[in-house]
């Protein structure tokens, strides 16, 4: 116990903390009420380089629209043909199939997770009505704010030193 020494916080826990803390700012300020989806994005963009945040951010912010947009698809078919309702765990694995097939199919893997995410909390959460097309919209502008929060401030708060591949 005598050799025991607590670590430092260091400089990306810092700066992950002031980005999840300007992301519920901003929601207060523009009188948004959840900005989960915003502060979940910051914690995971926050990296240990500004090109690896943007790489983060970027596949993200892919992966979130793509699933946002299979999630509507789906939402709209079920509105079209009701019999997709008393289905939807099948949809929502065919809706997974196709979530990968089109990440794969645009050469984005690191897309892949968050887009299957995303999908499947709109075929939960919001799996009817016109509460799902504006989940799925609010959801990527969320999203969006939390990518870019992370990235600047990782950016323009003392930026780490980008590390050079050998």
């Amino acid at each position: 116990m005598k050799n025991f020494k607590l670590p430092k916080i260091g400089l990306r826990n810092l700066k992950t903390a002031l980005a999840v803390s300007l992301c519920m700012f901003i929601f207060e300020f523009f009188h948004r009420q959840d900005s989960f989806y915003a502060c979940i994005a910051a914690v995971v963009c926050m990296k240990d380089t500004v090109s690896n945040s943007f790489t983060m951010g970027k596949n993200r912010l892919i992966g979130t629209f793509l699933g946002g947009l299979i999630g509507l698809f789906v939402i709209f078919a079920s509105i079209q043909i009701p019999f997709l309702y008393n289905i939807t765990p099948i949809t929502t694995g065919l809706g997974i199939i196709f979530s990968i097939y089109i990440c794969t199919l645009l050469n984005k893997p690191g897309s892949v997770i968050i887009c299957c995410i995303v999908f499947i909390s709109i075929m939960v959460n919001h799996p009817s009505g016109p509460g799902s097309y504006i989940y799925a919209v609010t959801r990527c502008m969320d999203t969006t704010v939390g990518i870019v929060v992370a990235v600047v401030i990782n950016k323009f708060i003392h930026p780490p030193k980008e590390k050079h591949k050998k």
